[in-house]
């Protein structure tokens, strides 16, 4: 993908999901995708919402849950692993005589220092990692295994994987790209820039405007405070003051809530599934940043990564 391949297409939050639906069913066609056990998007899904769990019950309790064989964190060959910024094992359902070892130099059959390199991954805010690993669920067989790792705070990361991915899929070969990922950024930063130099009211009149600096062709900036409630949606104003914090992919994945903890953490990435507003309102994978502007706001972007893998579109920070 060229340095330009990004942001042109990003279409954010045009007709958020419900548990039960979308919240406009008049008007969205709602059609989620199947999910699937062995698929990056479903293993995302189950990283996620392993992260929301040790958020809200915290360490202790999320490291027994994930260690647990038989807990709710344990679905066919997909299971949490976990591990601290050092290297030590924190959670290895099916090896628990790993617990408390070391790993960080570990490599697989091809000398990939997989627990390292996955360290790095999570340390840049996570993503993918491939490798080779034995699959419990098929007597240890040693297999290629593609994991997704995502940082829970500054001392530990969770991950998990699926074995014999495949191709990858949009999620990966557009969701892992560094270039797509610091471009979300860059333009989130450049928003949250904006908000310092001319204050939160400002900032949100400037995002709600359709017409205004931050809504550029498919992107544009969205914003709530820390309870949930919508303060920026350009292109849906009847949704400003509403509490959006019960929102839910049809992965179940709890994402404005996910949303929130990684903004009180300074920021990161969050994967989903959303009505594409360009895309007759399809619900198509997503990828989203998020950062805090102060303690009482959070601002993101999002790019839909089907619309964006084999785009080939320059980005401009003019209006288009």
């Amino acid at each position: 993908m060229r340095p330009q391949t990004i942001l042109i297409l990003l279409a954010l939050i045009s007709a958020p999901l419900l548990v039960a639906g979308c919240t406009d069913t008049a008007s969205l066609d709602c059609n989620p995708p199947t999910p699937g056990s062995d698929s990056p998007a479903e293993l995302v899904a189950f990283v996620e919402k392993a992260y929301e769990y040790a958020q809200v019950n915290g360490r202790e309790a999320a490291l027994r849950e994930f260690n647990n064989q038989s807990g709710r964190f344990v679905e066919g060959e997909r299971y949490i692993f976990a591990y601290d910024f050092e290297g030590n094992t924190l959670a290895l359902p099916f090896q628990p005589d790993l617990i408390g070892e070391n790993r960080r130099n570990a490599t697989d059959a091809n000398g990939t220092a997989f627990i390292r390199e996955m360290i790095e991954t999570a340390e840049a805010d996570g993503g993918f990692a491939r490798y080779q690993y034995v699959d419990p669920s098929d007597n240890f067989t040693v297999k290629p295994k593609l994991s997704y790792v995502m940082p829970v705070d500054q001392d530990w990361f969770i991950g998990s994987g699926i074995y014999d991915p495949g191709e990858d899929d949009p999620i990966v070969s557009v969701g892992g790209d560094p270039l797509v990922r610091e471009s979300l950024k860059s333009f989130v930063a450049e928003a949250i820039a904006y908000s310092v130099e001319h204050g939160k009211d400002a900032a949100i009149s400037e995002f709600n405007d359709p017409n205004g600096t931050f809504v550029r062709g498919n992107l544009y900036i969205y914003a709530f405070d820390y309870n949930g409630t919508t303060l920026a949606l350009p292109h849906q104003p009847h949704l400003i003051g509403t509490d959006l914090s019960g929102l839910q992919d049809p992965y179940g994945v709890n994402y404005t809530r996910i949303e929130i903890f990684l903004a009180q953490q300074g920021g990161g990435f969050v994967y989903y599934h959303y009505p594409d507003p360009v895309d007759n309102m399809s619900v198509e994978p997503k990828m989203s940043y998020v950062r805090n502007v102060d303690e009482t706001w959070w601002l993101g972007a999002g790019v839909y990564l089907d619309e964006t893998a084999g785009a080939d579109m320059p980005l401009s920070s003019e209006k288009i």
